[in-house]
């Protein structure tokens, strides 16, 4: 298969979520790719081009994604929640672009429900900071849980549910705190 950006994109989210953003390289990419390095540079200008491109196609079925904001953003943190490191890729990805799904999304769902446009741009930039900080949080206290969970498991206790259900109860309370218009 020849060399593509697709090709090389998706290679890289498989990366990430079987070993972890750490281990997403462009030397390791390349070797999965069973290509020179340097051929890697002809489609993706940098590593940060690289994972802005692994953050809007991992967000991609954000772009059609229907209701209020609030479904919107519980929709993304459903989408992103089970991918290993994703919550760490998107902070890093926003700070390089700030138009990912859903963020050039939410504006508009704000108009829609009444929001002044000025109002609706600087609240998705706070909702977006809000989810990407709470997913990424979510996510490494599941990781770095994960050998705890693993000996309950073996030992024949259950896992640590109410700490998932916590967290869910708290990015929604923010979120409806955030998306509610001050009158």
């Amino acid at each position: 298969m020849a060399l593509s950006l697709e090709l090389i994109t998706r290679t890289a989210r498989s990366l990430l979520i079987q070993y972890g953003l750490q281990d997403v390289s462009m030397r390791r990419l390349a070797k999965e790719l069973d290509v020179a390095p340097g051929a890697l540079y002809y489609h993706v200008p940098s590593k940060q081009e690289l994972l802005r491109t692994v953050a809007h196609e991992i967000l991609t079925p954000l772009r059609t994604e229907s209701g209020d904001a609030l479904q919107l953003m519980l929709r993304f943190r459903e989408l992103v929640l089970p991918l290993r490191d994703v919550g760490d890729l998107l902070l890093l990805a926003y700070a390089l672009d700030a138009s990912l799904p859903p963020a050039q999304l939410l504006p508009e769902r704000l108009v829609t429900a009444g929001w002044p446009r000025d109002e609706a741009r600087d609240t998705t930039a706070v909702v977006m900071r809000f989810a990407l900080g709470a997913v990424a949080t979510e996510q490494n206290q599941a990781l770095l849980e994960r050998p705890a969970t693993a000996t309950a498991t073996a030992t024949g206790q259950a896992p640590d549910a109410p700490q998932a259900m916590e967290a869910e109860r708290i990015y929604l309370h923010g979120l409806q705190r955030l998306l509610i218009r001050p009158v």
